[in-house]
């Protein structure tokens, strides 16, 4: 940091201090960024950038808690038996679910994610079933009568898959290919590794019988991504 201020000084730009943060992500370590001897930056736990909430670890709560809101919010229509179990359906992945997937496709789900993803879908198509908790339908059951048997977990995987896909094929100079080949330098922790966002997409690819070579296939990577096992 203490570089890049050098350089805005040699171009007569100023760091505003008081406005730069930083974000440390999948790590518990803290530590100290000086842009001077005396001006330190502050170290937070959240960042906005481009409408999304990047957080240091864990779920962004946040996410959920909007898309349980709008579920709350159109309840008359997931509840209406005017409306037809295809379009309540789609009502739902076009209002809830853009809002607490965007940006899923370069986003590592843990177990926890998609617990709290899948409690999210099954609630708006529970009430479009007309089916309350106290009816003891199984989860199942609820996703035939709507024929909604893909889960929100499968649909965040194609859109990886699909990301993938296009990563592989751009050209190697641009910089989300250069991002996606390095490595970083050093020694890793001691420890369980955290599982990354390509090994993630390897475990979807085996679930798919895909491979890497089928990326140049773009057909033929378009249909494996929308199929499992």
């Amino acid at each position: 940091m203490s570089r890049l201020n050098l350089a805005y000084t040699k171009w007569g730009l100023t760091m505003n201090i008081d406005e730069t943060e930083y974000l440390v992500t999948n790590s518990d370590d803290k530590f100290d960024i000086f842009i001077t001897d005396n001006a330190k930056l502050r170290q937070v736990e959240w960042f906005k950038y481009l409408g999304a909430r990047i957080i240091r670890k864990g779920l962004d709560k946040t996410r959920i808690e909007q898309g349980r809101k709008i579920i709350g919010a159109l309840n008359g229509i997931w509840w209406d038996k005017n409306i037809r179990p295809n379009t309540k359906v789609q009502i739902g992945r076009a209002l809830v679910e853009t809002v607490v997937t965007y940006g899923c496709e370069i986003s590592t789900l843990k177990a926890e994610q998609k617990r709290a993803l899948n409690a999210l879908e099954m609630d708006y198509l529970r009430r479009s079933a007309r089916v309350s908790k106290l009816d003891r339908v199984r989860n199942v059951e609820i996703r035939a009568k709507m024929d909604a048997t893909q889960t929100i977990v499968d649909r965040v995987e194609q859109r990886g898959l699909k990301w993938f896909g296009h990563l592989l094929r751009m050209e190697h100079q641009r910089w989300p290919y250069r991002i996606y080949s390095w490595s970083p330098p050093g020694k890793r922790k001691r420890g369980r590794p955290r599982r990354s966002w390509n090994e993630a997409i390897r475990r979807a690819m085996e679930d798919r019988n895909l491979e890497e070579e089928d990326v140049l296939d773009r057909n033929r990577w378009r249909l494996g991504v929308g199929m499992r096992r």
